[in-house]
């Protein structure tokens, strides 16, 4: 009896991650690196594209970019000097002109990433984006008071005449999965930059959002023609069809992880 060839079983897609890492000549430069290869080391489906605030690409860039055996593109732009904005936008239009496919993160190399990040970056919807938690710093909050609740909307009470650090910055979910608002300082009307710069309204992190890249297929001239100070806000305005904080995406457990 002939069986024929063995039966294929198509395996689900995963979705390819673009991470985009903005670079500049300092001392520290290819240490910040080295970190960012470490941590991509072994990871499947990634392409990471590495943007030089600079006229011509570093030879001592481009070397590291080859050891590290990551699949990557290196780009250059500038000299700005003006926050990464300008090389972040050169990174989107690359991504829609070669019509490329995945979820696109800000990889910036001065922060410290969970191994779990890059599959939970992979549950982000088809044009939609993904938020979770940004921690401010590398380490646990002193202060048992300062506990974050899945879902629940907001931090646990303070005391009176307590005062809290902005040890995490997060979008909050109420226990429906009704977005709730956002604990981010900025967008606190009492803090430094509400009242320097005025109000946002995504007070995101550039490390708190992944977005899908079919969603910059849809936008007209420069992606991100951006300049001032920050600009995620700006960034997720652009990106989101109604401009509605409602249209998030809550990964990491509804934002409870960090």
């Amino acid at each position: 009896m002939h069986s024929g060839p063995p039966r294929i079983v198509p395996q689900p897609s995963v979705p390819k991650l673009l991470l985009i890492s903005v670079t500049f000549p300092h001392v520290l430069q290819l240490l910040k690196l080295e970190h960012c290869a470490r941590v991509l080391q072994g990871l499947p489906g990634v392409l990471w594209i590495v943007v030089e605030d600079s006229g011509s690409r570093s030879p001592h860039v481009a070397e590291l970019l080859r050891l590290s055996n990551v699949p990557h593109r290196h780009l250059t732009h500038g000299p700005t000097r003006n926050g990464g904005n300008a090389q972040r936008n050169a990174a989107l239009e690359l991504i829609r002109r070669e019509r490329m496919r995945g979820v696109v993160y800000n990889m910036d190399d001065d922060n410290a990433y969970d191994a779990s990040l890059w599959a939970e970056l992979r549950t982000l919807h088809p044009m939609r984006v993904g938020v979770f938690a940004v921690r401010r710093q590398v380490w646990a909050p002193e202060h048992p008071e300062v506990v974050i609740s899945p879902c629940d909307g907001h931090f646990s009470r303070l005391r009176p005449g307590q005062m809290r650090e902005q040890l995490i910055e997060r979008p909050t979910y109420l226990h429906d999965g009704r977005f709730g608002g956002f604990e981010s300082g900025w967008c606190d009307p009492s803090s430094y930059k509400w009242r320097k710069v005025g109000p946002r309204k995504f007070c995101l992190d550039m490390g708190g959002f992944a977005f899908d890249a079919a969603l910059l297929m849809r936008l007209e001239g420069a992606p991100w023609p951006y300049s001032g100070h920050g600009g995620e806000s700006e960034l997720v305005e652009r990106l989101l069809p109604n401009s509605s904080a409602e249209d998030l995406q809550p990964l990491a457990n509804c934002v409870s992880r960090r």
